[in-house]
This record gives structure tokens, C-alpha cells and sequence, in this order.
């Protein structure tokens, strides 16, 4: 069979020659053996037993990336990257493009959607017989793409191309394979669909769709650079292939928008944890607590661990939200403490696995007897150091004895190791409640009220907004201005159903009385005593001002 075989019917035959030399520099012209090897290793022309091989090592990887991903092993994943043959269908799709091959694009196209729907449905039957548990670090690494993978499939694609071309360079194939992954994102998508986590399953398809464009659109431009298509197929074909690439081009854009999106909130996400944790380093100053701090865009969530009690969130509440805009914080303690025993017998350490075997039944019934009911022990981890038994224990309240465990030890295993507990208390600060619109207007007019009474020097007994009206009660010697002060308040509330809030001022004036007072003598005389002056307030408000 001729070279010109594998080629179409829909070709036109009577397009225009355009004489390109083999030799042009912008194009390099290959042999057509070397051709014809490279569409039998894409499976363009026709293998016998193709589909059943494909199919079988196809499913084996399948079988080891979700083994792999449940374990959480990186060396399993890309065991199962080396292992899948799914590049072949994705780079002859882009060489059927490349050579205006429409029915053979569409086919390779279909053998890519059938394998794609294969290792989805293997993954998630493989899934439903696995134990259920939290999601691995490998699974979730799998479900946030961002612009990064789109530029890296970009360049491992055309790489594949050019190996698959050049027999000089197939040497590269694995780690093309390795760099372009295309089963252990099918395998993410059929373990979080069975997970119902719907969402890590969007992203994870969103991966595996941005390294398919990527590949089929760098594949078809390396065909094209590489000489793989023939000069005179390539001139015949130029409106499709131009019509192909700006399709494939085009895809690859649209993926590249939500990358972008992901990558743009991932480093303002980034950005805005690095604030909020020197923020928080500056409010506990020289207090010795390790923070960890989480922000989104409703809420800022600050835990601290340590020994030392922390300052007053308040201050850190409203540093936190100058910052951040009207945001929830949420501060978490976890205080640790240490107690340790006086037992200074040692014994003799032997299998220190069958020691520790027969110790942690009797370390979690201690625990269990100790519970009463609110303090929720857990036990963390058990070891044996220099001869010594070291329990970390996590929990509310007090932590358990320790003398009650070591009785425990000696009566029951006949042990007599030195016991030290590592004891990590758990609590919740809860956070104030939040004020409401209505008080927080109210607290910035206080703050413009105090202002006004001490330039006025007047004492301010009583002031309120209750939504719709402010109420001020003032008392002083001499009646004080309040057009500034009822401007300003009314540049704080705003309208109210669209008029002016009213601002009712009321003052009271004080007034100095002078009162003589006469006094008998006892022989019937007057005797001038020294005048008393008091000061009291007049009586009902003479002042009242509304906007």
C-alpha cells in the first residue's frame, strides 16, 4: 500500500500546486518510511489487536493509580503515568488533524472519549470497595488546577510530538508521561464522584481537559514544524488545517480563563494569610504561641498552641477587620501543659513493641474511667524513652491522674516504668457577639457626642439611636452649639427611609442659687450668719434642636 492510501477521499484533488522545496527552513520534509512508522505507532493505520492490547494496559494503570492515590503514594502515581498508553490515541488525534485526516480525527477523537469514560468508571468501582476515610493529599493535589499545569502540558505535549517524530529523542516518551498526566486525573475523578464531592471532581476534570487541549494543540503544531505532513498535502490543506488549529487554539483559551481565575485567587488567598498572620504576630508580641491562621472571604479562623495564656482578642478583632473589611473572627487556643510523676524505678526494657502492645489497653482504660463526661480524652501517641513511658493525651478540662495510671501499670502488667504525660488541654475562646448596624452606627455617634461635650464642656447624661431617631441629654452651665454636631451625626446615620435622621438635642442648664440664712439669738436679736450658695439643676430641658 502507497503512502497516498492513507489518506482521505475528501482531500481536494484538484487544488492548486504550490511547489515547496523539502529543503525550506521553515520546514523540514520526512521521509515516508519514517511517516508511515509514526501513524503505526498512533495507530492511524490499522493494528491488528490494537484495541485489545490498549484496552488491557489501560486498565492495569487504571488499577494502579487508584492504589496509588487511596495509599497517598507518589512513586505508585507515577508508576501508573508510565504504565498508560493514553497518549497514543491524544497525539494521532492531533496528527489527523495536522494532516486534515477528518474521519481519522473524529475516530482517534472517539477512542480518546471511550478511554476516558473507561478509567472513570473502573476508578469508581475500584473506589466503592476501598474503606472509606478522608481524601488523600494525592487525590485533592489533583483537584486545583491552575495556569501552571496549562503551560506545562503545553510543553510536555509538544515534546511528546517531537519524540514520537524524531526516533532519536522517544527516549524522552516516559517522562513526557510522567510530566503530562493523563489516567491519575481520570482515576481523581472517579474516586471523588464516588466520595459525592462533586466539586473536587469539577477540578479534577478541569485538569485532565486542560492537559488534553494542551497536547492535541502543541501536537499539531510540532506535526506541522516536524515535516511530518507532506509539502504537498500541507499546501492543498491550509484552509483546514488553519480552521483545526484556531479550533484547537481556541479551547485551549477557554480553559486557560478558569486557570487563571484559580491562580489569580490562590495567590490573593496566599497574600491575605500572610497579612492576617502579621497581624497576628504583632497582637501576641513576645507571648510564646505558634499561630496558624485561615482567611476566606466571611471569615478569619486564628488558632494558637502553646503554654502561654493569650492577651485580649479584642485588640486583634479590630486589627483584623480594618484590614480584612466586616469580617467574623474566630479564635481557638490549644493550651499545652506537662506533668510528670516521681517514680524513679526502671525497668529493664526488653521488645519495646510487645511492651508498648500490653501498655495501651490499660493507657486507654485509664482514660475511659477517668472520662467524666465532659473532659473527652484522647490519647495521641504512646512511646518508650531512656526507660521511660511518654503518653500525649488531648482533652478539656483537667487533665487525668497520673498516679492512678501508674497503680494501674504495676497492678496489671506488673510494670513499674517512670510515666511523663504530655498533656494538651483543647479550648474554644467564642468570640463576642456581633454588634449589629445599628449599634455599631451608635458607637461612632457616641464617639462624635464625647467630642462635642468636651469642647463645649458640657456632660452628656444620656445618648441613643434606635434606627430611626438620635436622642442626646446634655447638662451645662451655658447653652453649647449643635449645628457641627448635628451635621456630623447625620453624615454618620444617612437617611432613614429616605429623609434625614432626626437628632434630638436636649440640654439642661445649670443655675447658681445664693440663700441667706438668718438666725435668733437667744435674746430675741439677729445674728448675720455667712451666705450658702448651691447649685442645682433648673428643672426641664429649655433646649431642643432636630434635623
Amino acid at each position: 500500500m502507497s503512502l497516498t492510501d492513507t489518506t482521505e477521499s475528501n482531500s481536494p484533488p484538484t487544488a492548486p500546486f504550490v511547489p515547496i522545496t523539502s529543503s525550506a527552513w521553515w520546514h523540514r520534509h520526512l521521509d515516508p518510511e519514517e511517516r508511515r512508522r509514526v501513524m503505526d505507532e498512533l495507530a492511524i493505520t490499522r493494528v491488528e489487536h490494537w484495541a485489545w492490547r490498549f484496552t488491557i494496559m489501560l486498565t492495569l494503570s487504571v488499577v494502579v493509580a487508584v492504589m496509588g492515590l487511596s495509599a497517598d503514594s507518589a512513586a505508585v502515581v507515577i508508576g501508573a503515568m508510565l504504565l498508560a498508553p493514553l497518549m497514543q490515541p491524544v497525539l494521532a488525534t492531533a496528527a489527523c488533524l495536522s494532516m486534515s485526516l477528518v474521519k481519522k480525527s473524529f475516530r482517534a477523537l472517539l477512542k480518546t472519549a471511550l478511554a476516558t469514560a473507561w478509567c472513570i468508571g473502573i476508578a469508581f468501582l475500584l473506589s466503592m470497595v476501598l474503606p472509606d476515610g478522608p481524601l488523600p493529599g494525592e487525590v485533592e493535589a489533583r483537584t486545583r488546577p491552575d495556569i501552571r499545569d496549562l503551560v506545562v502540558a503545553l510543553a510536555a505535549g509538544a515534546a511528546g510530538a517531537y519524540a514520537t517524530v524524531r526516533r532519536d529523542a522517544s527516549s524522552s516518551l516516559p517522562g513526557v508521561a510522567v510530566a503530562v498526566a493523563l489516567v491519575p486525573p481520570l482515576a481523581t475523578i472517579g474516586i471523588t464522584l464516588e466520595a459525592n464531592e462533586l466539586d473536587l471532581a469539577i477540578g479534577a476534570s478541569l485538569l485532565y481537559g486542560t492537559n488534553l487541549a494542551a497536547i492535541i494543540f502543541a501536537g499539531v503544531m510540532v506535526f506541522i514544524a516536524t515535516g511530518f505532513v507532506p509539502p504537498r498535502r500541507l499546501a492543498n490543506t491550509a484552509v483546514q488545517l488553519l480552521v483545526a488549529a484556531v479550533l484547537a487554539f481556541a479551547i485551549v483559551v477557554i480553559v486557560a480563563v478558569p486557570l487563571y481565575n484559580r491562580s489569580a485567587q490562590a495567590l490573593a488567598a496566599a497574600e491575605d494569610e500572610l497579612t492576617a498572620r502579621a497581624i497576628v504576630e504583632q497582637w501576641l508580641d513576645s507571648i510564646d504561641l505558634e499561630p496558624a491562621v485561615d482567611v476566606d472571604d466571611e471569615r478569619v479562623f486564628v488558632q494558637l498552641r502553646g503554654f502561654e495564656a493569650p492577651p485580649d482578642d479584642a485588640e486583634l478583632r479590630v486589627l483584623l477587620r480594618q484590614e480584612f473589611g466586616d469580617v467574623s473572627v474566630n479564635v481557638e487556643w490549644i493550651r499545652t501543659e506537662r506533668a510528670t510523676t516521681t517514680t524513679t524505678v526502671v525497668v529493664e526494657p526488653s521488645d519495646e513493641e510487645a511492651l508498648l502492645a500490653r501498655i495501651e489497653p490499660v493507657i486507654d482504660e485509664w482514660l475511659v474511667d477517668s472520662d467524666d463526661g465532659i473532659a473527652d480524652y484522647e490519647r495521641e501517641r504512646v512511646r518508650i524513652i531512656d526507660g521511660g513511658l511518654v503518653i500525649d493525651v488531648a482533652g478539656t478540662g483537667e487533665p487525668p491522674s497520673v498516679d492512678d495510671l501508674t497503680a494501674r501499670l504495676a497492678a496489671d502488667i506488673d510494670s513499674q516504668l517512670p510515666v511523663r504525660l504530655n498533656w494538651t488541654a483543647r479550648e474554644t475562646i467564642t468570640p463576642a457577639p456581633e454588634a449589629t448596624p445599628t449599634e455599631r452606627i451608635e458607637e461612632q455617634v457616641l464617639v462624635v457626642v464625647e467630642a462635642w461635650a468636651a469642647e463645649f464642656d458640657v456632660v452628656v447624661t444620656a445618648a441613643s439611636f434606635d434606627g430611626e431617631r438620635v436622642r442626646i441629654e446634655a447638662i451645662g452651665a451655658e447653652e453649647p452649639r449643635i449645628n457641627r454636631l448635628v451635621d456630623d451625626i447625620v453624615d454618620i446615620v444617612g437617611d432613614v427611609d429616605g429623609q434625614p435622621v432626626d437628632v434630638d438635642v436636649l440640654f439642661t442648664r445649670q443655675q447658681r442659687l445664693t440663700t441667706t440664712i438668718i438666725v435668733v439669738d437667744e435674746f430675741g436679736g439677729f445674728v448675720p450668719a455667712a451666705p450658702t450658695t448651691t447649685t442645682a439643676p433648673a428643672g426641664p430641658t429649655p433646649t431642643s434642636a432636630g434635623s
